[in-house]
């Protein structure tokens, strides 16, 4: 992981924070025991809902990058304004 680019290092730390948090809250054992049950029926509730667990992960990384895009909003950024100067031609 590189720290130049902000955006995505801004965006990693707040999925782990999440993840830190989420995990801190339900337990290890029971996110152990969802993802087992969405591995193992996974099949069935594809048939019903295809490709049900990509929009799932779009569907929340949509809602992470939407908050962060209105964070960075609200913070001015600062550019050096580079001066054009004309040249006049005789």
């Amino acid at each position: 992981m590189s720290f130049q680019d902000k955006i995505l290092t801004m965006k990693t730390i707040i999925y782990l924070f999440l993840l830190k948090k989420v995990s801190s809250w339900l337990g290890d054992k029971i996110i152990l025991f969802v993802l087992l049950n969405v591995f193992i029926f996974y099949s069935p509730i594809n048939k019903k809902f295809p490709h049900f667990l990509f929009y799932i992960r779009m569907y929340i990384k949509q809602i992470i990058e939407g908050t962060i895009g209105i964070l960075i909003c609200f913070f001015p950024t600062f550019e050096k304004s580079k001066k054009i100067t004309k040249e006049k031609t005789n």
